[in-house]
């Protein structure tokens, strides 16, 4: 039953064009339309518009002398991705480990894609009644201390990219969530001034939030750090005790990584 659902889940054209991207790493040189099809069995048109739409997106290159195709700088630069967030999280993971020990509230972690934060690592409060988000979940960042922060120290010309409407009505969660970009820009202009950002019942009823940045040193909000908790514990009382800690922790793995690089 289960390998029927995921079948069914499936989308064929991205699983071609992911074999396709496999075939081309697997062989290590260039190929033509030809020598793909022998390999993969698709039908020449089928491969011709996967590869135009692939290099469309500089995932895959074409030599112009030879008109074959290789992979691109596209996937490189991804990778490198995939492997900075992994070194982000190695340095990190020591500092939120003593947060955690610290605050015993759950403590979150995250990166911004579009108008997103993906959590990529947390650990979990050891009381009974807690709150966070669950690695791997995406949710909007415009509700969430995580996002604003992330959203607060983007370099004005990305921010427009993501939010070029100041009349638009942006999705709510619950009576406090920001619910228009006008409102998102004055909140993230605050955040910028003060270095973190509160999430007081924005994207959970009972679930307070305090946000801190991680900066590069091009100034740059790379991931960000959060406490996480219910509201009859993790009050505002709290959160202002713990504000400088959580700042001071933060500043502390943005010095690591500029130490490691």
């Amino acid at each position: 039953m289960e390998n029927k659902v995921l079948k069914k889940d499936k989308i064929k054209s991205i699983e071609k064009a992911l074999d396709l991207l496999e075939l081309l790493s697997d062989k290590e040189k260039e190929m033509g339309i030809t020598e793909i099809n022998k390999e993969l069995h698709m039908g020449l048109s089928t491969i011709h518009r996967i590869l135009t739409t692939l290099k469309c997106r500089n995932y895959i290159v074409q030599n112009r002398q030879t008109s074959k195709y290789m992979l691109g700088a596209k996937l490189f630069i991804l990778g490198y991705k995939v492997q900075n967030t992994k070194n982000l999280i190695k340095v990190a993971m020591p500092f939120l480990q003593r947060l955690s020990t610290y605050t015993n509230e759950t403590i979150n972690f995250a990166i911004l894609e579009d108008r997103e934060i993906i959590c990529l690592y947390k650990i979990e409060s050891k009381e009974m009644l807690r709150a966070g988000i669950k690695v791997g979940t995406k949710v909007a960042a415009h509700c969430t201390s995580l996002g604003k922060v992330l959203l607060a120290f983007l370099p004005e010309q990305e921010f427009m990219m993501l939010y070029s409407n100041d009349n638009e009505k942006l999705p709510t969660f619950t009576p406090n969530t920001i619910s228009s970009v006008e409102e998102l820009k004055k909140c993230l202009k605050k955040i910028k001034k003060q270095g973190y950002a509160i999430d007081e019942e924005e994207f959970k009823i009972d679930v307070n939030c305090l946000g801190v940045p991680i900066i590069n040193n091009e100034g740059k909000a790379i991931a960000s750090i959060s406490i996480s908790g219910p509201k009859s514990r993790f009050n505002l009382s709290k959160i202002k005790k713990v504000k400088s800690t959580l700042i001071a922790l933060s500043q502390d793995i943005s010095k690591q990584l500029l130490n490691n690089m």
